[in-house]
């Protein structure tokens, strides 16, 4: 591969690491939404329903992510290793550090599994205690009817 198939190779996998993460917080967005409007509304077989589904997608776009992100950190590594040759024309390239890439990598998945807990444990909460206060703010006793 010559230099511009490298950089786009690059540019393709880091990109492709940002649409899935934002397609995470899209999905995880979605969720706290139906959490928050008809959690503690829909039947039991519905709330394991959604919460399957949100688990299996979460889990697909977690393992997208890392391995997107880890392609891109390799071709990261092969050009810092090549930045040094006569030959290669992007001697600039590789500045950052190594470990740059790799903590990426860790953050990514602690975002996407603390959001994913975060989240479940907020849809079990919904489940159990339903609204707490009425829209005008007095306490609301027992679950909605």
């Amino acid at each position: 591969m010559n230099e511009s198939e490298l950089v786009a190779a690059f540019q393709g996998y880091v990109a492709l690491t940002n649409q899935l993460f934002f397609g995470y917080v899209s999905l995880l967005s979605g969720f706290l939404v139906m959490s928050y409007l008809v959690a503690d509304r829909i039947s039991s077989l519905l709330a394991s329903i959604s919460a399957a589904l949100f688990s299996i997608v979460s889990v697909l776009l977690l393992f997208g992510m890392y391995l997107s992100q880890n392609n891109a950190e390799h071709i990261m590594a092969f050009m810092r290793s090549r930045s040094h040759d006569a030959g290669f024309d992007l001697a600039w390239l590789g500045y950052n550090p190594l470990w740059a890439a790799d903590l990426m990598s860790v953050l990514y998945i602690i975002a996407t599994v603390g959001g994913y807990l975060a989240s479940l444990t907020y849809f079990i909460f919904k489940r159990r205690h339903g609204h707490l206060f009425h829209l005008d703010g007095t306490p609301q006793v027992g679950r909605p009817g």
